[in-house]
């Protein structure tokens, strides 16, 4: 049986809580310091913040330094981070726990494949990853499993591949209210479409997914075009968070072209929830998850799952196409 990784928890939101929970159930993490910035968390113990009661009763930490300092003096091995969706703006945190000689397994979009928009901070945090025979690693759903992972994992049979293309679609009505905000949810077509041209709007991390594939099927990934148009409700449709009029945005459509490779994500209420895959090659391959993966807690599996392969990998800054699987 695998021993529980001793873990420090920055960032103690949603998805932060959910893997900490998951981690605990599954016996495969034990929380040895924790972290948040929100006034409201600091200080509180972890299980009342988490809401589970098998997770330690430690006090939150304000500080990343002194969670850091904690989880030492318990033997900590690793660090789960949740804080943040572009690398440069938590680069610091990385730099922090890595130089401290913790692996870091995160949820931030762009380190799945930071090399695309962060490759500056990404080299920097590789250097110091492998001077602290330390390991960083993006990690998730979307990007790092379903558009990236899956699709390169289903080509491994084809002796040839001339193309992928690769869909997540979700009902966002069964997701938590962030998201469908993120979504644009209820907006007027007009104002979503002119977010999405200063580029406020959207999903982070599809680019990343379409460059982690090519760049593991040996293809370029440093060209791509991409597209977020609203998905226009035709009928009222409700959710427990939101109602929306005919001619209001009932969620987002999102396409991506890299050379070889077409990425599609439609997130919007009422949407028909599955996954699909499609592999052009010798032979083709097709794929299609019915009812799809579920977002949240589906990020927490893979978290949990990869903390172990995280501390057997090669030092520096990996990709999940890298890592040992198990």
């Amino acid at each position: 049986m695998t021993e529980a990784v001793r873990t420090v928890h920055v960032g103690l939101g949603p998805i932060g809580c959910e893997i900490i929970r998951a981690g605990v159930a599954a016996g495969l993490c034990a929380p040895v310091a924790a972290a948040d910035i929100s006034p409201e968390i600091a200080g509180c113990a972890l299980c009342d913040v988490v809401g589970h009661g098998d997770v330690p009763t430690l006090e939150v930490c304000g500080d990343l330094e002194e969670a850091i300092e904690a989880g030492l003096d318990e033997g900590a091995d690793a660090a789960v981070v949740c804080t943040g969706s572009h690398l440069e703006a938590i680069e610091e945190q990385f730099a922090t726990l890595l130089s401290a000689g913790l692996s870091c397994i995160s949820t931030c979009e762009e380190l799945v494949f930071p090399w695309l928009r962060a490759a500056t901070s990404a080299d920097r945090l590789d250097a110091i990853a492998v001077e602290n025979d330390a390991v960083l690693l993006g990690a998730g759903v979307n990007p790092g499993f379903v558009l990236d992972l899956l699709p390169f994992v289903l080509s491994r049979v084809c002796e040839r591949i001339t193309a992928v293309h690769a869909g997540r679609y979700v009902d966002g009505s069964r997701r938590r209210r962030q998201l469908q905000a993120k979504i644009g949810t209820g907006m007027d077509p007009d104002g979503f479409r002119a977010l999405a041209a200063e580029g406020k709007i959207g999903h982070v991390g599809l680019a990343e997914s379409a460059a982690l594939l090519a760049d593991s099927l040996g293809w370029p990934w440093d060209d791509f075009e991409e597209t977020i148009d609203p998905v226009i409700a035709e009928a009222p449709v409700a959710s427990e968070h939101f109602s929306v009029a005919a001619g209001q945005v009932r969620g987002q459509h999102q396409t991506l072209r890299m050379g070889q490779v077409t990425l599609e994500l439609i997130m919007a209420l009422g949407e028909r929830d599955r996954d699909e895959v499609r592999v052009e090659g010798v032979p083709p391959v097709n794929a299609v998850i019915e009812g799809g993966i579920h977002g949240d807690t589906a990020t927490a599996g893979v978290a949990i799952n990869l903390l172990s392969p995280l501390l057997r990998a090669e030092p520096g800054l990996r990709t999940v196409t890298e890592v040992p699987l198990g």
